[in-house]
């Protein structure tokens, strides 16, 4: 299922996210796409991936490295094809067992009923 409104593109790939729903959420990624991470988990880094096959391997690294407790998108701002979303998320690294809590900001582009670009703006923060 494909819609042209990007609000609710972005809210669907949302929802398979929370689902651990990896093949829905890569439904909602045009092919060509490009998905710019930076952050601090779990240390400062950027990283680029592009096209389906990297989306997919950004959410596997998160999968793999993150034990997520929580997982907030508590804003949302459209204009046009662009949708920023403002949240946090909490959890575990897995490697070392420390808790984090991050506060973060990204930014979508929807064409045709699919993402093509996104970028993450990711900072951890103390409680």
């Amino acid at each position: 299922m494909t819609t042209n409104d990007p609000l609710a593109t972005v809210q669907r790939m949302f929802e398979a996210f929370g689902k651990g729903d990896l093949d829905g959420l890569l439904e909602t990624v045009h092919p060509d796409s490009i998905w710019t991470y930076v952050g601090a988990n779990p240390r400062p880094t950027k990283r680029v991936y592009a096209g389906k096959a990297g989306a997919g391997r950004f959410f596997e690294t998160i999968l793999r490295n993150l034990d997520m407790t929580a997982f907030q998108p508590r804003e949302f701002v459209t204009e046009n094809d662009t949708v920023v979303v403002i949240g946090f998320e909490s959890g575990t690294v897995k490697a070392t067992g420390k808790p984090f809590r991050n506060e973060w900001a990204q930014k979508y582009v929807v064409r045709d009923g699919l993402i093509t670009e996104m970028e993450e703006y990711n900072i951890k923060v103390d409680d």
